[in-house]
């Protein structure tokens, strides 16, 4: 098999067999592909790659790439993975990642809205079907804690109004429910109304000609209404998925409630968001409290 055969192949049993979204297909065919090249240009096939050959690839990314570390140490994640299913094959006699230390990580919290920075948002009118459709999507992302990919993935078949409720298809393929509020029903009635005026597709957020509403068209959207309100700081899906989870938190609820809300596997992952209710907490201890204060009066 071809270095090319070979990333295929691993690629499919990752959609087929582990149930990876297209999103993390896709990424690890570009990081895969990328260390492929790099490799070629020593005259190195996949299969031959050795520890040392990891170690300069690394060092490459880090001094000549100039990648931030979680770049990298998703990088590494992949190409680990990828050689631990030849292995498994027998293409390898040994995973030349499996020694491979990431990077270590500064404790980065995650961006999160304020509440305020939220209502402005949810506030600003709409005229049309994009305008509509775009705060359709803010308002579903805040509701939900939906990812990006599943809110994409949505079709109106899998929206139960009557308990206003959706059904998604999460990460591995694990089928979970999600909720919105009356308002954004009020939003989604309207929105459907013209959609349906328009096009005839099972899809719930679509283009403006009627096709499965594409990432490129998503990126754009965030940073143009982050402009539009004079933000500083990251707007992205993901943010509004931190600040749903950190809103529900901050109002007492259950950390394994929240962590089926979001469906996430592992009670780690969501534990990410108690550490930013607890610096929130530290903050207002810091601004309120006499003794906690920096300056003295």
């Amino acid at each position: 098999m071809t270095d090319e055969d070979l990333v295929q192949a691993f690629l499919e049993t990752e959609r087929t067999v582990r149930g990876r979204s297209e999103h993390t297909i896709a990424s690890y065919g570009r990081d895969l592909r990328q260390f492929a090249s790099y490799i070629h240009a020593l005259g190195i096939t996949l299969s031959a790659v050795q520890r040392e050959d990891v170690l300069m690839y690394i060092r490459h990314m880090s001094k000549e790439k100039r990648y931030q570390e979680a770049t990298v140490n998703r990088k590494i994640s992949c190409c680990r993975t990828f050689y631990a299913a030849l292995v498994r094959q027998q293409t390898c006699a040994s995973n030349p990642f499996a020694l491979i230390s990431v990077h270590s990580r500064k404790s980065h919290l995650p961006t999160v809205l304020s509440v305020s920075e939220v209502a402005n948002l949810l506030s600003l009118p709409w005229c049309d079907f994009r305008s509509a459709r775009d705060m359709l999507v803010f308002s579903l992302l805040y509701d939900t804690g939906c990812r990006i990919g599943e809110l994409r993935s949505i079709k109106e078949q899998d929206i139960e109004t009557d308990v206003l409720r959706i059904r998604v298809l999460g990460k591995g393929k694990k089928m979970r429910y999600v909720f919105y509020t009356k308002r954004t029903q009020s939003l989604l009635s309207s929105y459907l109304s013209m959609k349906h005026e328009r096009f005839d597709t099972p899809y719930l957020i679509v283009s403006n000609s009627g096709k499965q509403l594409p990432m490129s068209t998503i990126g754009s959207m965030f940073a143009t209404y982050g402009r539009r309100l004079g933000w500083q700081k990251n707007f992205t899906p993901h943010v509004l998925r931190h600040t749903y989870a950190t809103h529900l938190l901050d109002n007492g609820a259950d950390i394994r409630l929240v962590q089926e809300l979001l469906g996430h596997q592992s009670i780690s992952t969501t534990q990410i968001y108690t550490h930013v209710s607890k610096e929130r907490l530290a903050r207002v201890y810091e601004a309120c409290h006499p003794h906690g204060r920096k300056q003295h009066e």
